[in-house]
């Protein structure tokens, strides 16, 4: 997959012991990426990552337990996370930096801006986890059961073997507003590498950890939602929605951004969970753009 980011660096750091593997290129001010639960950095910024780095030095990781970083046996949640990216970012010398996540990276990136600010400068939510409650899909209710979650996952990664790439791209075109866009998006060899992922007992049960963490009744005891604190945030904010996301409809953002104190919003009408997929071009210049606007721009959201 590497070979897919010719301006990128694959590499590695060990902290507490724990190997957090990211991609690093490009030139710039630094700006930081956050994929979503059950992802990695290569699948979910496959489209963006050269394109951000034509301008900016952009670092995006593998969360512990996902892509080539380590999967220990331990609770994977936010904080965790939280902690794997400020980790990161101070190995690579980075005291502050523009930070962007997706899905449940969203909800990471959000916990670093609630609670180092001082390390965010900006800050890119893109249909994220954390600004309202998640919409309970039965699949994901499923997983939730822990021991069915755990049968249910390890039939998946062997059906997956059986399965023809046409099958599979069904399943991820739920996730797009069109789903014959899926075709160009999950080529066979991304299938194979995701379905791989899927095939080791380690992944799943970091998988379906972090999912509890995020979904569960632990999540409501743990603030997973934090629209609350939304007013906390100085940082220039760009809140990114898919406007026919099925599991954090735009009305999520919509309300966000009435508490956010320098807030602006972008919905992709064309676009359901992932438009940085859906509508990389869009997408890019989007991001490029609120990147280099200046820091006093004033605020779009809450006074």
């Amino acid at each position: 997959m590497a070979a897919s980011f010719p301006s990128f660096d694959s590499r590695t750091v060990v902290v507490d012991g724990v190997k957090l593997h990211y991609f690093c290129g490009g030139s710039g001010s630094p700006l930081v990426l956050v994929h979503g639960l059950g992802s990695s950095a290569a699948v979910e910024f496959y489209y963006n990552l050269e394109p951000l780095a034509a301008q900016h030095r952009v670092i995006a990781i593998d969360l512990p337990g996902f892509g080539q970083s380590d999967r220990p046996v331990l609770e994977y949640t936010i904080d965790v996370f939280v902690k794997a990216v400020s980790d990161l970012m101070a190995s690579e010398g980075l005291p502050r930096a523009a930070v962007m996540g997706v899905s449940m990276g969203g909800r990471v990136a959000l916990g670093l801006a609630l609670s180092a600010p001082e390390q965010v400068e900006r800050l890119i939510l893109v249909d994220a986890l954390g600004v309202g409650p998640p919409r309970r899909v039965l699949a994901y209710r499923i997983l939730l059961t822990r021991g069915l979650g755990e049968l249910t996952l390890s039939g998946t990664a062997r059906a997956l073997r059986r399965m023809n790439p046409a099958t599979i791209r069904r399943f991820w075109g739920w996730y797009l507003n069109r789903p014959g866009r899926v075709d160009s998006i999950w080529s066979n060899q991304r299938i194979a590498d995701h379905g791989a992922l899927l095939s080791k007992p380690e992944y799943r049960a970091a998988y379906l950890s972090a999912l509890r963490s995020i979904a569960g009744m632990r999540s409501l005891r743990d603030g997973v939602v934090v629209e609350a604190r939304l007013p906390e945030l100085r940082m220039p904010t760009l809140l990114v929605w898919g406007r026919h996301d099925h599991i954090f409809p735009p009305g999520h953002a919509e309300s966000a951004l009435k508490r956010l104190p320098n807030g602006r919003i972008e919905i992709f009408e064309d676009s359901g969970h992932t438009p940085q997929m859906e509508e990389p071009d869009r997408f890019n210049r989007l991001v490029l753009g609120f990147l280099d606007e200046p820091a006093s721009r004033p605020g779009q959201g809450a006074a």
